[in-house]
């Protein structure tokens, strides 16, 4: 199909990407758009990269909190921030309510967690994310 309409009722949306969860769900190797929703407090797991691939993470309403080479910023709404490829990054906080777009391409499986804050992980390891995100 050449063209996508989708609700962007629920809590974390995939308007494009390799997988998406529902027939309403554009189908691109080359995109992966994100639409998310968060009305609790949410972080990432850890530091991760994407090796080949380019974010952009789109503040809606709400904040952000990325860090992002070490560097802590704020994203508010109405901004945007860029992340390159082989760059370290983090969601280290939702200031909800929070909405906004995390747009990454290529849409490709190449994210590698770098530092692991989740129970059991490690500092400073390398390994692959498994999970399409």
């Amino acid at each position: 199909m050449s063209f996508s309409k989708i609700s962007l009722e629920g809590r974390l949306t995939v308007i494009a990407g390799p997988r998406p969860p529902s027939d309403e769900g554009f189908r691109s190797d080359r995109l992966q758009v994100l639409h998310w929703r968060v009305d609790e407090p949410f972080r990432d797991d850890g530091t991760h990269l994407h090796r080949a691939s380019d974010e952009v993470y789109v503040v809606l309403e709400g904040s952000i909190d990325l860090e992002i080479e070490g560097s802590r910023i704020t994203v508010a709404a109405g901004e945007a921030v860029t992340v390159g490829a082989g760059v370290s990054h983090a969601l280290v906080a939702v200031h909800h309510p929070a909405r906004g777009m995390t747009i990454r391409g290529p849409a490709i499986d190449d994210k590698v967690i770098t530092d692991d804050d989740s129970p059991g992980g490690g500092s400073g390891v390398e390994r692959p994310w498994r999970d399409g995100r």
